[in-house]
């Protein structure tokens, strides 16, 4: 199967608060996906780091099977 986003124990801190531990989630190419929760619950870091705005303190993901460890994922 064919991913569009797949991460890999994708975690984020700000200093000594966590607020994504250990993400792991395969989005199949085609699918069309949302993320809802209560405030503070990660989901603008979870975007902000998926998005190359931000660097994940661990963890890595990969969209469309090329994986991002590049702090620079933008070029």
């Amino acid at each position: 199967m064919e991913y569009v986003l797949e991460t890999f124990g994708l975690s984020k801190s700000y200093g000594r608060t966590k607020v994504l531990q250990n993400i792991n989630m395969h989005i199949p190419k085609g699918s069309i996906y949302g993320f809802i929760g209560r405030n503070g619950a990660g989901k603008t870091s979870l975007m902000r780091v998926i998005s190359g705005l931000q660097l994940p303190t661990m963890g890595e993901y990969s969209l469309y099977g090329v994986k991002h460890t590049n702090p620079n994922i933008r070029k």
